[in-house]
């Protein structure tokens, strides 16, 4: 499946029909906070595809104006053509404004989903704004990562953990993947298009 993930800055070359350097059509766009939803809701209209996000901590005027088309999957996990992906919204809380949390309080959301993880198959992507901690984040209060994100990498060991939030700008696609076990944790800054395969798991 073709993948492209966008995060925290407007790329106006992905806004034409022709011409944005993508190496094909993608089949599903994966949104990491931070971007106007006048934008997500363009992408969905201008390549076609089902366009899932969560949102960051500057995504004020989500709750009142929703992308058009697209689906928020805060705390959800859901299927797209066979590919289960899962997602986190937010940043550590560090002056009380909109999509900010604790480390307690996002463990806690975390948590509520092991149960429906226990009863299906794991997830094979999990999207969020802020990064996992000690991983792609950095030591000011408002961009280090959380600590509950690692456990869930061991657990589900998903083939990609994709986040926003850290703005760096890369000289090659390398730059912005830390392999954590089996997974490749992926910083979204921008925008990142790549190919994943569905894994097929043995019976229980």
């Amino acid at each position: 499946m073709k993948i492209l993930s966008v995060s925290d800055k407007v790329e106006q070359q992905l806004l034409t029909r022709t011409g944005s350097g993508l190496p094909a059509p993608p089949d599903v766009i994966l949104a990491c906070g931070d971007l106007p939803p006048e934008y997500l809701s363009e992408l969905r209209d201008i390549y076609n595809v089902p366009l899932y996000f969560v949102e960051g901590n500057h995504d004020i005027r989500h709750h009142r104006s929703p992308p058009t088309g697209c689906t928020n999957i805060h705390a959800r996990i859901v299927t797209e053509q066979g590919l289960r992906i899962m997602g986190f919204s937010g940043c550590r809380w560090y002056n009380g404004g909109i999509n900010q949390y604790t480390e307690p309080e996002m463990k806690k959301i975390v948590r509520s989903l092991w149960f429906k993880l226990l009863q299906s198959h794991k997830v094979d992507i999990i999207i969020t704004h802020a990064p996992p901690r000690f991983i792609h984040d950095k030591e000011d209060p408002c961009h280090k990562g959380f600590k509950s994100f690692t456990p869930l990498i061991e657990k589900q060991k998903p083939a990609w953990f994709i986040h926003g939030h850290i703005h760096t700008l890369f000289n090659d696609s390398t730059e912005r993947i830390t392999l954590v076990g089996e997974t490749k944790v992926l910083n979204s800054y921008g925008f990142f298009f790549f190919d994943t395969e569905l894994v097929e798991e043995e019976p229980r």
